[in-house]
């Protein structure tokens, strides 16, 4: 997938690629890497490593994160309720109550499906034939009620 990256220090924008790492090419403390992502890929199961680098400088690692096979419901509502929240809370201008996400697949179906996907259990609005979504006003707030508010013993926590 191509992303775009910001170099400290100049605020100039690098094009780069997250690529799917094989278990030779994930960093380690021995690395010097604060994680050890060879380790932890080896022993989880049903997990991919992914690596972050800058097309110009491909064999240097920017970032890295694994990816297991879901264990556990509502991951994805929470964080998407959690960054709706945000821009609530920290969004200037346009950006105050509206969340927007780029959806990027290799596969123009996969990306599709993907889309459908937000747009059924989020509420996420596509722009346009883009392939960028928007969550807005009421539909965020109900996602922060459904994941990110909810109670123990009748009270809200």
């Amino acid at each position: 997938m191509n992303v775009r990256i910001i170099v400290l220090g100049t605020g100039e924008k690098a094009d780069a690629l997250i690529i799917e790492g094989k278990l030779s090419e994930m960093p380690s403390i021995g690395d010097n890497w604060k994680f050890d992502f060879k380790k932890q890929l080896k022993n989880l199961k049903d997990a991919k490593g992914y690596l972050l680098v800058r097309e110009d400088s491909p064999q240097l690692i920017e970032g890295c994160m694994i990816f297991q096979e879901k264990t556990h419901d509502h991951v994805a509502g929470c964080l998407i309720a959690y960054a709706f929240k945000l821009s609530l809370m920290r969004g200037i201008g346009e950006y105050k109550g509206a969340l927007y996400f780029k959806i990027g697949e290799e596969k123009k179906e996969n990306e599709i499906k993907l889309m459908t996907l937000y747009s059924t259990k989020y509420n996420a609005y596509r722009l346009g034939d883009s392939n960028i979504m928007a969550i807005y006003d009421e539909d965020g707030k109900q996602l922060i009620d459904r994941y990110l508010n909810y109670t123990v013993n009748n009270r809200l926590l």
